[in-house]
């Protein structure tokens, strides 16, 4: 766990955006994750815009969903970004509460092979069979495989799926070990720098993956005005993101050093350009609030990936996920805003 204030000497801050005193900020324990899409945090506490809103936060920062998961059964926070499988398979036991898609992950989910072998799949998909496939299992990544495999019409008993974590994936692949990897960034990165190339991707095969923000069903339900103050602040660090391609660059460059990564020139850029995909409110909105069938697209692609856990055995029945997305937070920011 790590305190942004505590380590991310260097960045240059904004200031408080608004003239409220100290004395009338409250308190939002924020959680997040040092990924692209935890980067909107990262810059709305640096650039003083939760003081802006009234909001005081430290925010503290995880190397993965499963820590937050916990903490939530212990009320130890009040708003966090989660990615898509925690909060498909956390958030309905614990209630949690989805109050905004900050990015659509499908197109950094990537399935990659060597030049040769690529050129033969795009000729026929039919070369892919039998060959050796990294996955990190149980993840959407493996999602991700199992769908591109379908659209080629093969299934996973069609290749030989090798487990594996991300970066023990990019050392045996590099190495040339095995035929596929299923990577995401910085690893996809890494891989395609070394001339593997793209086969498919999330996008591809018709597959949405959230990356989205939860609020505690405790806070939800009794500051539901400082939800949407938090929201509103990074939707804020969203529009700033978007402003100037130089000046989110440097700013991701501050995020790398506060993570304690040493990512390459390719890879920060790379992430910079994913973050700044983020989506405003106008379009998360959209995502979260249903449809003419009752539905929300949130919703639906929860209930996909849901269905692959079910699939491989990670969930036994399909939650019940609509009275957990709740747009009235997302409006009440973007309202503000106007």
């Amino acid at each position: 766990m790590k305190s942004m204030r505590a380590l991310a000497g260097g960045v240059i801050m904004a200031g408080i955006l608004s003239g409220s005193g100290a004395a009338a900020l409250e308190t939002v324990r924020t959680y997040s994750i040092p990924f692209y899409t935890g980067f909107s945090i990262f810059v709305a506490d640096q650039l003083g815009l939760f003081e802006k809103h009234g909001i005081r936060t430290e925010p503290q920062w995880f190397p993965s969903g499963a820590p937050i998961i916990q903490a939530a059964a212990a009320n130890q926070w009040d708003m966090t970004f989660l990615g898509a499988p925690p909060a498909v398979l956390g958030g309905p036991t614990l209630g949690l509460v989805t109050v905004g898609m900050v990015v659509e992950e499908a197109p950094i989910h990537q399935l990659v092979a060597r030049p040769a072998l690529a050129a033969e799949v795009r000729a026929n998909p039919e070369a892919l069979r039998g060959k050796s496939v990294f996955v990190t299992t149980l993840s959407t990544g493996h999602f991700m495989t199992e769908g591109c495999l379908n659209m080629m019409g093969l299934s996973q008993d069609d290749v030989r799926i090798i487990p594996s974590e991300q970066a023990a994936t990019v050392s045996a692949f590099a190495a040339g070990e095995g035929d596929l990897a299923q990577v995401w960034p910085p690893q996809s990165t890494a891989l395609r720098d070394r001339g593997a190339e793209v086969i498919c991707d999330a996008t591809t095969a018709g597959l949405s993956i959230p990356a989205v923000w939860v609020a505690h069903p405790r806070f939800a339900a009794e500051r539901p005005d400082l939800v949407a103050a938090w929201v509103a602040a990074n939707l804020e660090a969203v529009e700033w993101m978007k402003q100037d391609p130089a000046q989110t660059l440097e700013m991701y460059r501050a995020y790398d050093r506060f993570r304690g990564f040493e990512t390459s020139e390719a890879g920060l850029r790379e992430e910079a350009e994913l973050a700044s995909g983020a989506l405003v409110g106008a379009d998360q909105l959209a995502l979260l609030t249903p449809g003419d069938d009752g539905k929300a697209s949130l919703v639906e692609s929860y209930e996909a990936i849901a269905e692959f856990f079910i699939r491989v055995g990670r969930l036994q029945a399909m939650p019940d996920f609509a009275p957990l997305v709740n747009p009235s937070f997302l409006e009440q920011a973007v309202h503000g805003a106007n």
